[in-house]
């Protein structure tokens, strides 16, 4: 691709505490001076977040591949018009989830399989080039952790219709992340999110350093 900014993903079950440690990004990113933006999916355009709303609405049932269409569209309409133009001016990209949530969630936690590569192949590719990231952070939680902290009493988060999903689909959401870092080989980066705050970001800071600072070796910690 010809851009010169880099492109971040941070993915994980629900509960693996990606909010949490993109808020810790953002300041250290902040602190080390450099130029990025914070994004989300689906979200991070207005069409794309009317989308989510839609998606994550508890009170809309909806079939898998209905889904799987509706993320595809939010993250087409979010790339076109927010991420590459953030990569073409240089910037830093961080975005919570992107096309290996869809192969997560609705290519394994759903049974679509193979479909949703196709389709999500069509939502990124622009001009004959196909934009990945240039890396997968991965949080790796349990699905009994993950959704305990998601339900716990001093929570602050929101209730979404994929948090209310059987604790069988969110086994095969997190066994599908782990196939995929097999099948992804070196576009990952996996951290035991069951850690303290503190370690997971200490493990996330090295990838970041290691991308976007390799050639800096001052201590910003």
């Amino acid at each position: 691709m010809k851009y010169s900014g880099k492109f971040i993903v941070l993915e994980g079950p629900d509960g693996s505490g990606k909010t949490t440690q993109i808020a810790r990004i953002e300041e250290y990113l902040r602190q080390r001076g450099a130029d990025f933006i914070s994004t989300r999916e689906p979200g991070g355009v207005a069409v794309a977040e009317k989308i989510r709303r839609v998606i994550l609405d508890v009170d809309n049932a909806m079939s898998g591949l209905t889904e799987c269409l509706l993320y595809a569209a939010a993250r087409r309409e979010h790339l076109l018009n927010k991420v590459i133009p953030a990569l073409e001016q240089g910037k830093t990209v961080i975005c919570d989830r992107y096309v290996m949530s869809s192969l997560s969630y609705q290519g394994y936690g759903r049974g679509l399989g193979s479909d949703v590569l196709d389709i999500n192949k069509r939502a990124i590719s622009v001009n004959g080039e196909e934009y990945w990231p240039d890396i997968n952070i991965y949080l790796d939680v349990t699905p009994e952790v993950g959704l305990g902290r998601i339900h716990a009493k001093d929570a602050d988060r929101e209730i979404n219709r994929l948090d209310l999903e059987q604790a069988d689909f969110h086994q095969k959401v997190r066994d599908g992340y782990l196939q995929l870092i097999q099948e992804y080989e070196g576009q990952f980066a996996e951290i035991d999110a069951s850690q303290s705050e503190e370690q997971v970001f200490a493990d996330i800071k090295n990838v970041i350093d290691s991308l976007l600072f390799a050639e800096s070796r001052q201590d910003f910690s």
